[in-house]
């Protein structure tokens, strides 16, 4: 009997190995009822497979996969109440739209009218009653993914599964349709669980987001916990663009501050974590890291300020609201977000201050996180 503390969804414990290879080692993720799960990760680091896993179109070589108050293990996809939404569509041609939104519906027996009904219903929610006569031929790639939504809608399953749905859309279309996943999600309270390689929609659509990379999951958390305290350098530089810059420093302590040694230059903070001090008591060295819009770059470098690094403009990226500005010299390099009125010049001199209260320091031997 599933408790009030217990996941909606549990995936414990579960590993898949095909053959003598391992996909996926002991991977363990609840997610709430209602809740938006999003599992993220570069290509090959297990996520569809997991996926298919809780679909029912692979088994778990160990571990159980639970929804509510039974297990997953061993049972049809089709005796799951899960609805999945595929990156192709899997829209049948020789049908119109309502035909493909209602095909599930005719095969289980549901009544025409009462078939007829739930198609009105979900074209409505999701803007295509106008295209209800037509066949999928004649549909852009977005309206075709509105109507496989519309298909998984239908069924009021208790648990949606999107696998890269938005992956063949061009950027615009990826908008949008974020904004119509969100908005379904929102105004029903469905529990869903979606797979994807672009961070941003990780970051847009998630109440939870776990981060994978070959077959492991490095963190699970929330998008702000994700982003703002990674458990790791992967993490890191996957959740962010551009990437978290990173740099070898030493550690050293001045009282109650820490000193960073950044190649010839020295930082000062002041108000460090009891760990990032012990390890500056040891004069360890660690990884520093610091996001591109927690850096400020001020032209010129004349009276320089506290933790203030002088280095030369490298490169200028515009991108329409912001300009990502390379700063660096033979030892030090760093990328900042600077809003598009200022735009420097390769060649400029520049100033860049460090927030030091949004620094993140990593182990350099495994990666982890330490301060």
């Amino acid at each position: 009997m599933q408790t009030s503390n217990s996941p909606f969804l549990h995936i414990d414990h579960v590993h898949k190995t095909f053959g003598e290879t391992e996909v996926l080692s002991d991977i363990d993720i609840g997610l709430e009822e209602g809740g938006f799960l999003v599992l993220v990760g570069p290509s090959g680091c297990g996520k569809s497979t997991l996926l298919n896993m809780i679909a029912g179109f692979e088994t778990p070589t160990q571990g159980d996969i639970r929804l509510g108050d039974r297990t997953l293990t061993g049972l049809h996809p089709s005796q799951r109440d899960i609805a999945m939404v595929f990156q192709s569509y899997a829209l049948y041609p020789n049908m119109n739209v309502a035909d493909n939104i209602g095909f599930g519906m005719e095969t289980r027996g549901v009544k025409k009218n009462v078939r007829q009904k739930k198609i009105n219903e979900v074209a409505e929610m999701l803007q295509i009653q106008p295209l209800l006569k037509r066949k999928p031929s004649q549909l852009s790639g977005g309206q075709r993914q509105r109507v496989a939504m519309g298909r998984a809608l239908v069924r009021d399953p208790r648990l949606f599964l999107f696998d890269e749905p938005l992956s063949n859309l061009d950027a615009r279309l990826r908008v949008d349709m974020r904004i119509e996943i969100k908005n379904m999600h929102d105004t029903l309270g469905t529990s869903i669980v979606y797979v994807t390689h672009d961070q941003i929609e990780a970051m847009t659509l998630a109440t939870k987001i776990a981060v994978l990379n070959q077959g492991q999951v490095l963190q699970v958390g929330t998008p702000e916990e994700i982003y703002n305290t990674p458990a790791n350098e992967f993490v890191a530089d996957f959740m962010g663009s551009p990437s978290m810059n990173k740099a070898p420093v030493a550690l050293d302590t001045d009282g109650s501050a820490v000193t960073i040694q950044l190649a010839d230059q020295r930082l000062k903070l002041h108000n460090p974590s009891d760990a990032l001090h012990s390890l500056a008591a040891r004069q360890e060295s660690v990884v520093l890291g610091i996001r591109a819009e927690d850096i400020t770059t001020t032209l010129g470098q004349e009276s320089l300020d506290e933790n203030e690094l002088p280095l030369t403009v490298q490169f200028v990226e515009p991108t329409g609201s912001d300009n990502f500005i390379s700063a660096g010299d033979k030892a030090l390099s760093f990328v900042s977000r600077a809003k598009n009125n200022v735009r420097p010049s390769v060649g400029d001199a520049a100033r860049l201050k460090l927030d030091m209260n949004r620094l993140h320091f990593f182990s350099p031997s495994d990666g982890k996180r330490v301060g």
